[in-house]
């Protein structure tokens, strides 16, 4: 334990390994937005097709549902920095690439859905890896903050890609803004470089990676609290990829809304979730008060979601929908933070690649099933009745002990023996 406490500061969310993480990760997730932007541009200029874009949209994230689990059990057993750097580094690589081949005019769709493969394998064990490390830069109290911090580091690098990747691809091209993602990546591993990253003390290290992987089911399985998070985040993810998919024909459709308001909506989506992270980052919630905030705001966000899509009226749905992702965002960060202390250091790159890899995986299942409704009823009446979904399946949540016990669990004081049943 004392070896592991020397690398955190009780005083300090902002202590120098973390600092270095967050900024890396600053700088990174600028490139990627500035990637999706000009990838989209290219495409369409190069094919004329959004189908490709599709597929090169699969090239990212299959790879990450399939290896996802596996690559947590790596991650638990090998250097998490060396996993980390080699990600970054073999990314920035990549995208210098796609960058340099677009400059020279020799860029096909082929290589980018290779590159985009290889980014997405990258993905696999560098998200895992980051989530293991956090908890171990920073002391317990300052876990949340630090989720936030990483939240609105992403947050806020979306909306600035939004509003200025357009008017930079204008100027500069797509060959450009592939080489700044390219750099960025670069940037990171740098930084990456001087991070001081704890060694995981190895448990039951005698086992092969597939009862390591049985290890991770079977940890999950056994805290019941956390699987009701899990089954909570899979739901909401599956009505929310609904909503994203039908939220452009809906506007497309209403004469009221149109394409222009839906950029305006999404702009107000993004603030509301960076001035939540602001805050998360600078107040401190008790443990004991955590199920409170965090159950809360998962209710509220449907509310106010379900509010703008029925009302709807277009300056009521921006301030609903702000307050709904301001919301959205506090239940996120509370509940990832609780599930990061509550899974002790040896399994928490397992643990949370099975938890996010459900979610990514169920992601596309509602994005279909989204599209398909939307192409027989009425998009507005689906999300409505999504949301209405969410807000019934919200309440149970209240009244169940065991989940309680998860959000509130504070490792100094508890066991986790106290939070099994």
């Amino acid at each position: 334990m004392d070896n592991l406490n020397k690398f955190k500061d009780d005083n300090k969310l902002w202590n120098k390994n973390f600092f270095l993480l967050w900024q890396g990760q600053l700088v990174s997730c600028l490139g990627d937005a500035f990637y999706s932007i000009a990838l989209g541009f290219w495409v369409l200029d190069k094919t004329g097709s959004s189908t490709i874009m599709g597929i090169l949209m699969a090239a990212v994230s299959i790879p990450r549902i399939i290896i996802g689990p596996f690559a947590g059990v790596i991650v638990d057993r090998f250097d998490r920095k060396k996993l980390i750097l080699l990600s970054d580094f073999i990314r920035g690589i990549g995208m210098l690439f796609v960058g340099y081949a677009t400059f020279n005019d020799f860029l096909e769709v082929w290589m980018v859905i290779v590159i985009g493969v290889i980014c997405g394998i990258c993905s696999a064990f560098f998200n895992p890896a980051m989530s293991s490390i956090v908890p171990d830069l920073v002391s317990n109290n300052n876990l949340l903050k630090a989720n936030s911090a990483q939240q609105m580091a992403t947050s806020t690098t979306n909306l600035v890609g939004t509003m200025s990747g357009g008017f930079i691809y204008s100027i500069f091209g797509a060959y450009a803004m592939f080489l700044f993602n390219g750099i960025s990546y670069i940037l990171s591993t740098i930084s990456e470089v001087f991070i001081d990253v704890p060694k995981i003390e190895k448990k039951n290290t005698q086992l092969t990676l597939k009862e390591d992987f049985k290890e991770g089911l079977k940890f999950t399985f056994k805290l019941k609290g956390l699987v009701i998070l899990i089954g909570v985040a899979l739901g909401l993810n599956f009505f929310f990829a609904i909503f994203s998919i039908l939220m452009k024909p809906w506007f497309n459709m209403d004469p009221s809304l149109g394409v222009a308001k839906y950029g305006i909506i999404t702009a107000f989506e993004s603030v509301g979730i960076i001035i939540a992270s602001i805050l998360l980052t600078n107040i401190n919630i008790n443990p004991q008060n955590r199920s409170k905030v965090m159950l809360s705001s998962l209710f509220l966000q449907s509310i106010f979601f379900f509010l703008g899509v029925f009302i709807n009226k277009f300056y009521i749905m921006c301030v609903c929908f702000f307050i709904a992702c301001f919301f959205n965002t506090v239940s996120n960060t509370v509940s990832t933070s609780a599930m990061m202390l509550t899974i002790p250091q040896d399994m928490r790159g397992k643990v949370m690649s099975i938890a996010t890899t459900c979610c990514m995986a169920i992601h596309p299942i509602g994005t279909l099933i989204g599209g398909v409704l939307g192409d027989i009823f009425d998009p507005r009446i689906i999300i409505i009745i999504c949301f209405t979904i969410c807000i019934i399946g919200t309440i149970p949540i209240f009244f169940s002990k065991i989940t309680k016990k998860v959000l509130n669990y504070n490792p100094e004081t508890q066991t986790l023996e106290d939070i099994k049943n």
